[in-house]
C-alpha cells in the first residue's frame, strides 16, 4: 500500500460515533426495505387486484405506478436491499467490502425504477441521500482494512 493509503502514527483514529450512525440508519431502512419490497414481490398479485381497496385516490395512483413494474421489481428491490444491509454490516466492522457492496447495491435501487418502471420520475431526495449516505461512509475508507 502507498503511504498516503495507511494512516501515519500522528493521525487520530476517527470518531467512530458518525460511522455509527450511518449505519444504523442504513440498518433500519435496509431492513425495511428488504421486507416490504419482499412481501410485496411474493404476493405481488393480490395487491394488484386489490388497488380498488385504498381510499386514497393519490395513494392508489402511485401504488398503481409501482406495482406497474411487476413481481421482478419488488424482488430484484429486496435483494438489492439486502445486499446493502450487508454491506453496512461490514462497514460497522471496519471492513472495505461493506463500503462497495453498499454502494453498488444503493446506485442499482437508483437506477432499477428507471428500468422497471415506464416514465418513473426520480426523486431527488432519494439521490441526495444516497450520495450523502456514500460520501458519509467514504471518510471512513482510509481505516479499514
Amino acid at each position: 500500500m502507498d503511504e498516503q493509503q495507511q494512516p501515519t502514527l500522528n493521525e487520530a483514529p476517527p470518531n467512530l460515533v458518525l460511522l455509527k450512525v450511518l449505519c444504523v440508519f442504513t440498518f433500519v431502512g435496509s431492513g425495511l426495505g428488504f421486507i416490504s419490497y419482499g412481501v410485496i414481490g411474493l404476493v405481488h398479485d393480490y395487491f394488484s387486484n386489490n388497488l380498488s381497496l385504498i381510499p386514497d385516490e393519490k395513494n392508489r395512483e402511485l401504488i398503481e405506478i409501482m406495482l406497474s413494474g411487476g413481481r421482478m421489481f419488488f424482488l430484484l428491490n429486496a435483494i438489492l436491499y439486502a445486499v446493502s444491509f450487508a454491506g453496512s454490516v461490514f462497514l460497522w466492522k471496519m471492513k472495505k467490502v461493506g463500503f462497495h457492496l453498499y454502494t453498488a447495491s444503493q446506485l442499482l435501487l437508483l437506477i432499477l425504477p428507471l428500468l422497471y418502471i415506464k416514465g418513473f420520475p426520480m426523486p431527488g431526495t432519494s439521490i441526495f441521500l444516497t450520495i450523502l449516505f456514500i460520501w458519509g461512509y467514504s471518510g471512513f475508507l482510509k481505516f479499514m482494512k
